[in-house]
């Protein structure tokens, strides 16, 4: 991730690749995010505000990650987030959403 910051802005280059969605999520309750892992696509997020009170890629967690922080999830790899409340998670992937491509349980 490359950062550039002056007196107007702070810009975070963080996702480089061939993806077809990308998406916003602004956390309103500290919840499960994620929680399974996928055959077909990689995604890229990055933290940009608030805090990661677990994060979870594969069998190794993480507690009180704070933004800005960027997390790349391999096909295959098991995800699970927990984030603050007010927290903003900026995502991008490379295949749509697919419900069939959404496996619950860790490998």
């Amino acid at each position: 991730m490359q950062t550039h910051t002056d007196n107007r802005r702070t810009i975070y280059d963080w996702a480089e690749g061939n993806f077809k969605s990308a998406k916003a999520l602004i956390v309103h309750e500290p919840i499960n995010i994620g929680d399974h892992y996928h055959n077909n696509k990689v995604e890229e997020f990055l933290l940009i505000s608030g805090e990661f009170l677990e994060l979870q890629l594969g069998n190794e967690t993480e507690f009180n990650v704070k933004a800005p922080h960027k997390v790349v999830i391999p096909k295959g790899l098991y995800h699970r987030f927990v984030c603050t409340k007010g927290s903003i998670l900026l995502g991008v992937a490379t295949e749509l959403f697919d419900e069939n491509d959404e496996i619950k349980q860790l490998l």
